[in-house]
């Protein structure tokens, strides 16, 4: 059946009003393998958005063609709560305003109801195990009965999402360099590596052994971790590629980029099955996979505007300095100058642009290190 906009009513929270969320399918419903790919859950960042919007015309060329042999689930705008919270003249689309919460963060753990509900039926057959889980999932999904549009929006996305075999979450950051976050279990199955050199990503961070934060791409992943550790003894795979895809900078969005990100997720999509032909050749990986543990987060212990001395994307050595926070009433030049210098040598993936105001415990950057810092060990998942 050809692609068609289908659409999901949330709740009305106010009288005489209500949101809805659109979504297509490509492909045929239940065919594999399986790929949903959902951009703007942080409803002000755009990049993933307009790669779809390039995307799309190329899957339903191909739908037209008879090229699509797995299933695509495509959600352009994952958040038309976050959409419409227009504060003054800014765009609030990180948290919920009614809740305060995070709108990637509480995402539905449904390891533990699925263990109880399939656990004695798991077995040494893999793949009648991964039936037998998905299957659990969605009736457990079916079942619940969501009040307010946010508990809504979430378990309709499940619903949608949860027995794919890829699920890619697409993000942004304030000013990055692309990047991937995912689980340390999804990184050998070769999947999530091909994806970060058809993408371009200067660093890929994974959870180890996946993550804890309820993130949308970390409930998919650790749905699998978390039964194969409650039930050792049955054949349990990583049935779900899960990865959060920060495509660059708020600021980034535009056509030629959204071209070219459209053009290496669809050669992706060939490569992995779900559209018939021969892929280009696989990219050079820019960067090899690093711990959580070794990211070097830098938190402002100081009052003041940043200036950065390097830009994201760059590598960088330990001790490098990497921005100052600047006291602006201090008279007295370097002494007004707080230095924050890189603890690894890494990738300098993610920061806060120059003359943002900085304030104690604020992040304002992000390195990707390839060993464990003794503070972050046990540390997955990022902040707020």
């Amino acid at each position: 059946m050809p692609a068609r906009i289908n659409s999901i009513k949330l709740p009305s929270m106010t009288p005489g009003s209500h949101k809805q969320i659109q979504w297509l399918r490509f492909g045929r419903a239940g065919a594999r393998p399986k790929v949903y790919l959902q951009a703007a859950i942080h409803a002000n960042e755009m990049p993933g958005t307009m790669a779809l919007h390039h995307l799309m015309p190329q899957l339903l060329a191909a739908e037209r063609q008879g090229l699509i042999q797995g299933e695509i689930i495509v959600v352009p705008t994952v958040n038309p709560i976050g959409q419409a919270q227009l504060v003054g003249n800014a765009h609030a689309g990180r948290y919920n305003l009614l809740s305060y919460e995070n709108f990637n963060r509480n995402w539905l753990s449904l390891a533990d109801a699925v263990g109880e509900r399939v656990g004695k039926r798991l077995g040494n057959d893999g793949p009648s195990n991964v039936k037998r889980i998905r299957k659990a999932a969605l009736q457990l999904l079916a079942e619940m009965k969501p009040v307010n549009e946010l508990q809504t929006l979430r378990v309709e996305m499940m619903k949608l999402s949860i027995d794919a075999d890829y699920v890619l979450d697409l993000h942004c950051d304030i000013h990055a360099a692309l990047h991937l976050f995912t689980s340390a279990c999804d990184w050998p199955n070769g999947a999530i590596a091909e994806l970060a050199a058809d993408l371009g990503a200067r660093a890929s961070l994974c959870n180890e052994p996946y993550a804890t934060s309820q993130t949308f791409s970390g409930v998919h992943a650790s749905l699998w971790g978390r039964l194969r550790d409650r039930f050792a003894p049955a054949a349990i795979p990583q049935a779900c590629m899960a990865v959060t895809v920060e495509m660059r900078s708020q600021f980034d969005v535009s056509d030629a980029l959204g071209r070219s990100d459209a053009n290496n997720l669809y050669r992706w999509l060939v490569r992995r099955g779900l559209v018939k032909g021969k892929a280009a050749p696989l990219p050079r990986l820019l960067s090899p996979a690093m711990p959580m543990s070794g990211m070097d987060v830098g938190y402002s212990r100081a009052t003041g505007f940043l200036v950065f001395h390097v830009k994201p994307g760059s590598k960088v050595k330990k001790g490098q300095a990497i921005c100052d926070v600047i006291d602006p009433a201090n008279p007295h030049g370097p002494l007004a100058r707080t230095t924050y210098k890189s603890q690894t040598d890494g990738v300098l993936f993610s920061c806060r642009l120059d003359g943002y105001l900085s304030w104690p415990g604020q992040v304002m950057y992000r390195i990707a290190g390839a060993r464990a810092l003794p503070h972050r060990v046990g540390v997955s998942g990022l902040d707020d």
